[in-house]
């Protein structure tokens, strides 16, 4: 039997519903879900998945230690892109064969011959039949360098009594941790194409490992530019969106 159907069958036996358990513990009902079906440990770190295991088990009247023994982690993706085959240097690829080198060389120096011979007569001739005419001279110019402007970032307009309603679209697995109001909503892996949606009265703190692959929206605003220029790290608020300090979790 696995771990999550231990929970669900104790939790049957006591005739405890998922509210009731929620009420009791404060653990979310979405957490308490991904338990009892065995995907807690795809959605968030070992220790938060370990905190929330241990508390729901010790409310059970089970025994926490086996059941955290029997979870299984998801490995990681491996990121790395395999090296390119190395490249056969040139003088291996091609060679001239070398009586058809000597041929060539002897034919260039016997056409830059020519070529001196036949240009001197007229030379002579130009110089003595055309006045030498003056050539204005030009300022040169220089073309100046101007800096790179940093990219526009888009605005943000909402009023202060709205909620604020944040959702992330995956385009590529990544770690996401999410606070709403100072409370922690979500610390897990969004796989690759999965969509969550939280709401906040005031700010959301929120930390995206990949912040170029995800997709965010903010009352249906885009803030993805947002993500990507603040290195993942964003404090929302009504006002707008700024890097959150290094010192916040």
């Amino acid at each position: 039997m696995t771990v999550g159907a231990q929970l669900q069958q104790a939790r049957t036996e006591r005739k405890l519903s998922l509210a009731d358990v929620t009420q009791a513990t404060k653990i979310q009902p979405w957490v308490l879900e991904a338990l009892e079906s065995d995907r807690l440990q795809d959605l968030m770190s070992l220790i938060y998945a370990k905190g929330f295991l241990t508390s729901y088990a010790k409310f059970l009247h089970l025994d926490p230690a086996p059941l955290v023994a029997q979870l299984r982690w998801p490995q990681p993706e491996s990121t790395q892109a395999p090296l390119p085959p190395p490249s056969a240097p040139l003088s291996a690829a091609f060679r001239w064969p070398l009586p058809l080198a000597r041929r060539l060389g002897v034919m260039a120096a016997v056409s830059v011959v020519v070529l001196v011979v036949a240009i001197n007569p007229l030379k002579r001739v130009l110089k003595g039949s055309l006045p030498t005419l003056g050539m204005p001279r030009f300022a040169s110019v220089t073309a100046l360098s101007q800096p790179a402007k940093p990219p526009e970032l888009p605005t943000l307009t909402l009023l202060a009594t709205q909620p604020l309603e944040l959702a992330v679209t995956a385009h590529r697995s990544t770690w996401i941790q999410v606070r709403a109001d100072g409370k922690l909503l979500a610390q897990q892996r969004l796989q690759r194409g999965a969509s969550e949606r939280w709401t906040a009265k005031k700010q959301f703190e929120l930390i995206v490992s990949q912040p170029s692959q995800v997709e965010l929206t903010l009352n249906g605003h885009p803030i993805s530019p947002f993500a990507v220029a603040h290195r993942g790290r964003l404090l929302i608020t009504h006002r707008g969106v700024i890097k959150l300090p290094d010192g916040k979790p």
